[in-house]
């Protein structure tokens, strides 16, 4: 007998929705996190939920333009997305500790370029991915002045964590960071990376 699904679980009432959500995205959101989500539902578009440019292209393409659960499951899995992404981003203090520098240190790269944030309410925060445990990235200050400071925070954690095509190691596409962590840093390298930036730029543009 298969093992019963997360939705039909949740469907016999086996599940609450924070359980049912938390088993189906990995994320284990609190219910201000969630009451933000609410909010933002709530005052989205009567004609239908708000959409990013990229997501209302994205469902567009995929067929989903007439289905209002569909684009109400978008809606949900970005804002889930977010706020796991702000949940886990580092502040500049947090940074700071982690780089053993002061909070103008990290201020200064920020807007040199060599590290990335975004506007959270009141609050700076930089998206993990460009940290390990106990810095940065290896060579990650040669690359990030060239990510676009206008992408969406999420589009940027999963820039630098998605597998790239044309970033292959044995026979396999690896990530940015997994690409900048097993280089050398040589020149030749880091152009690799440049040029994934410069089509994603060129692609959002």
């Amino acid at each position: 007998m298969s093992e019963a699904t997360t939705e039909s679980r949740y469907l016999r009432g086996d599940l609450d929705f924070e359980e049912a959500l938390r088993e189906v995205t990995g994320v284990d959101l609190g219910r201000d996190q969630l009451v933000q989500i609410l909010k933002g539902l709530h005052t989205a578009n009567p004609a239908g939920p708000a959409l990013s440019e990229h997501d209302a292209r994205v469902l567009t393409e995929a067929g989903f333009t007439a289905s209002p659960p569909a684009a109400t499951a978008a809606r949900i899995d970005r804002d889930v997305r977010m706020a796991n992404l702000v949940a886990t981003s580092l502040s500049i203090a947090d940074a700071a500790l982690r780089l053993g520098v002061t909070p103008a240190r990290i201020r200064q790269r920020i807007a040199d370029g060599t590290l990335w944030a975004f506007d959270s309410g009141r609050n700076r925060l930089l998206p993990p991915a460009q940290f390990t445990d106990s810095g940065t990235v290896p060579h990650l200050d040669k690359v990030m002045p060239h990510v676009p400071r206008d992408l969406h925070p999420l589009t940027v954690q999963t820039l630098l964590t998605q597998p790239q095509p044309s970033l292959v190691v044995e026979g396999g596409p690896v990530s940015i960071v997994a690409w900048l962590t097993g280089s050398a840093g040589t020149p030749e390298e880091i152009e690799r990376v440049v040029d994934v930036l410069a089509a994603i730029e060129w692609e959002s543009a």
